[in-house]
């Protein structure tokens, strides 16, 4: 029983000394009795025998219920003072809540601002790279898109995109789009903390609502309203739920080679693989350069995703090779690949 019921038991306990006769539904009387208080069950007389309790299931109901009325009348107060503060608390949580998401939806749009200014430069630079590629003195970059199955054969990959990129380009590119992945990470995970700490809170309420729900009475005057604040509270659980898992998602995605590619576009030159994955791309005989390609596979029910961002140099020379494999994968660590990801 909680406090504020055991606080009005009292208060009806010390204001009541008149001397009342009671019967038991077994027909046990108590003559000129004086009840000196009243507890959850039952309550406490004095007589020219001495002193007893009498349960209220011993008593007929109305006399029961008499003593009753004031114990269900603090239960029900205290039950609808307890709905108001949990309702005030569960406002204040979404208040805060919303306050956060419109700080981090400021923040957003200023890193994708800076973001976008930072890719018009490096596609400006790659326009440039473009022109100086058309009058530079050529050779051949040639080589092979595969992956090993589990049972040790190469799977290879056609109609694969392969794209060549300046080597200053990339490394620019990759430098802005890496510091803006970590803040975004950064900024993510503060969400999911506070998204977590919401799920938990709307998931104490969700259980605490349940709980109540079990325990309501069928004279309580209020069903309705107790049923319908459990349904909002499960709501508010499966919302924070989702919210938990989609920010979860969101920030995974800046681990991925997938944010590094849909940013990457406007290749100098681009090969397509062949039935067997082969490539050839004409690339300039001086000047450092880069090979991107992004492929995937369906194995079972699940599709793997593979990214490669690999350096390349012809050094002066006609004919160069290099193999895009799962050995230079972005997820691959140490490694050549100018970027590491986890996907």
């Amino acid at each position: 029983m909680n406090k504020a019921t055991l606080a009005i038991i009292a208060a009806l306990s010390a204001s009541l000394a008149l001397a009342n006769d009671f019967k038991t539904i077994n027909g046990k009387e108590y003559k000129n009795a004086t009840v000196t208080h009243v507890e959850a069950d039952g309550i406490i007389v004095r007589t020219a025998r001495g002193i007893s309790k009498i349960y209220f299931v011993e008593l007929p109901k109305d006399v029961a219920d008499k003593w009753l009325a004031p114990i269900r009348a603090a239960e029900r107060a205290a039950e609808e003072n307890r709905i108001k503060e949990q309702h005030a608390a569960e406002h204040a949580a979404e208040e805060k809540r919303a306050a956060a998401e419109r700080e981090r939806t400021e923040k957003e749009k200023k890193a994708e601002a800076e973001l976008k200014q930072l890719l018009e430069q490096f596609q400006a630079a790659e326009q440039r790279a473009i022109q100086d590629y058309r009058s530079a003195t050529k050779g051949t970059l040639s080589g092979q898109v595969f992956v090993p199955t589990k049972g040790g054969e190469n799977f290879k990959l056609g109609a694969v995109q392969v794209g060549l990129f300046d080597r200053n380009g990339i490394d620019a590119f990759i430098k802005t789009t890496k510091t803006y992945a970590d803040m975004k990470i950064q900024e993510l995970n503060r969400s999911i903390e506070d998204a977590l700490a919401a799920k938990k809170q709307a998931e104490e309420a969700e259980v605490s609502w349940h709980q109540a729900l079990r325990r309501l009475r069928s004279d309580d005057p209020n069903p309705e309203s107790l049923r319908n604040s459990y349904n909002q509270a499960e709501q508010a659980a499966n919302r924070a739920r989702a919210e938990y898992g989609r920010l979860r998602g969101a920030r995974d995605f800046y681990y991925t080679g997938a944010f590094y590619f849909s940013l990457l576009i406007n290749p100098i030159q681009t090969a397509e693989t062949d039935a067997d994955g082969r490539f050839v791309i004409e690339v300039p005989q001086q000047g450092a350069f880069v090979i991107g390609a992004k492929a995937q596979r369906s194995v079972g029910d699940s599709t793997e995703q593979y990214y490669w961002l690999q350096p390349v140099s012809l050094e002066g020379q006609q004919k160069f090779s290099q193999n895009l494999s799962n050995t230079n994968l972005t997820s691959t660590t140490g490694t050549s690949s100018l970027i590491h990801t986890k996907d």
